[in-house]
């Protein structure tokens, strides 16, 4: 286990600086002037001038980069241009924002889609089935910012004060209206996921249920509880397991529309707003992180590959993964 760890983290390093390297290039290619933004159209030269040394605009991107790596390695994300803040200190106010609507759309995703795709395949061709099958189908293939227009529409419009559907309450200040303020964005976020999981669930179900270990605990009379639960799910959650890892890395990319439209300030918000003015630091920041994240699920997504399937773990012991 210790050594599928290392592994990972070390192939994981190449990663984020190739995404660091397409991502600040990217962002000094975007139309758009930070400095002029920042001292208007109007200004003379000589305060644009110093604006944009200010920003190190006026340096090469290669030497931007670099100097923004080195400062990143000593932990300094550097300053946002709009309001002089440390981006850190700024993220930080956003973060645990989207990490409680991040973990409210996984919740609703694991304890939705896994329950039903289970009962789906336990059903199969039934009425059941088809139900959830059609339902599986048109959350997949519903956006979920149309998701989040509609619930906006039926919470706000159709029948209001039963959910809130605008702003956020931090969970510090009131718990319960917090968790409140969460239920809809996280159901808009969470509402394609679930079919996926649900549909993947199903699939995978069946075919296990389709091998022969299955039929041989079933002739020895082992309990159908035990072969359902234990033998058939456990192995089962392997593909749907991977699924999860990325999906939870979109959950943090989805929110920038969820969060937009149900007025959340959250990192994708944050995201929005520091490249509309472009504000640099905060956008590679926000991004950056996201791609951390990334890697870190499907590090941990790898070990729980091993946690699942014990052979997994004796391939790594034994050199041969």
């Amino acid at each position: 286990m210790v050594r599928m760890l290392g592994s990972r983290l070390l192939s994981s390093i190449p990663v984020l600086i190739m995404i660091s390297i397409v991502a600040f290039t990217l962002l000094r290619l975007a139309p758009g002037d930070p400095a002029l933004l920042s001292v208007g159209l109007e200004a003379p030269p000589e305060a644009y001038a110093r604006a944009r040394a200010e920003m190190h605009l006026d340096e090469p991107v290669w030497v931007q980069y670099w100097a923004w790596v080195t400062d990143v390695a000593r932990g300094d994300f550097g300053v946002s241009y709009s309001d002089r803040s440390p981006v850190l200190s700024v993220m930080a106010e956003r973060m645990p924002v989207t990490a409680q609507l991040a973990l409210g759309a996984l919740v609703l995703i694991v304890g939705l889609g896994i329950p039903l795709g289970v009962l789906s395949a336990l059903r199969p061709n039934r009425l059941t089935d088809q139900v959830i099958r059609v339902g599986s189908l048109a959350g997949i293939s519903v956006p979920n910012f149309v998701v989040a227009l509609f619930l906006v529409l039926i919470f706000g419009w159709w029948f209001p004060g039963i959910l809130p559907y605008q702003g956020f309450v931090p969970f510090s200040e009131d718990p319960l209206e917090s968790l409140a303020n969460t239920v809809l964005p996280a159901l808009a976020l969470a509402a394609p996921q679930i079919g996926l999981v649900a549909r993947l669930t199903r699939s995978s179900m069946l075919e296990v249920l389709g091998q022969d270990y299955i039929s041989a605990a079933r002739a020895m009379g082992v309990r159908e509880r035990v072969v359902i639960w234990k033998d058939t799910l456990r192995n089962a959650l392997l593909p749907v397991v991977t699924v999860l890892g990325v999906q939870t890395g979109f959950l943090l990319g989805g929110s920038v529309v969820v969060e937009t439209v149900f007025g959340i300030p959250g990192l994708g918000r944050l995201l929005v707003e520091s490249f509309t003015i472009r504000d640099y630091p905060v956008t590679i920041g926000v991004m950056m992180f996201v791609a951390a994240v990334f890697v870190f699920i499907n590090i941990l997504v790898d070990l729980l590959y091993g946690l699942i399937n014990p052979r997994i773990r004796v391939g790594y012991r034994s050199g041969k993964e």
